[in-house]
């Protein structure tokens, strides 16, 4: 790195390689699971185990309260962050929406 006033092409790529490397590190080692969309894979593990029982439980075409849901996967000693990443997880994709000023969850697909 130089210290000047502008910035060459070779040093944009010094900073794009740097990036690369310091994020595939850090992700590799767990150290990003606290940041949005990067999670360890124990964690991805947990996320797609509550969104399978997720959905065989709701049925497409019916309401429940997304507090019955939360409790009712905490009770199985599941995280409620996780839970609630879950469920908005399949509000993104369009597989839930929410109805009733966010009260109940209506599944879509």
């Amino acid at each position: 790195m130089e210290l000047q006033p502008f910035a060459l092409e070779r040093h944009v790529d010094e900073a794009i390689r740097l990036f690369r490397v310091s994020t595939l590190a850090a992700a590799e080692s767990g150290e990003l699971a606290g940041i949005e969309g990067f999670m360890s894979n124990t964690d991805q593990s947990t996320f797609n185990r509550i969104e399978n029982q997720l959905r065989k439980r709701f049925a497409i075409g019916t309401y429940v309260s997304e507090d019955l849901i939360v409790n009712e996967f905490v009770k199985q000693a599941y995280d409620e962050s996780m839970v609630k990443k879950v469920i908005g997880y399949c509000v993104r994709r369009g597989l839930m929406i929410y109805k009733y000023q966010r009260k109940m969850l209506y599944r879509v697909k």
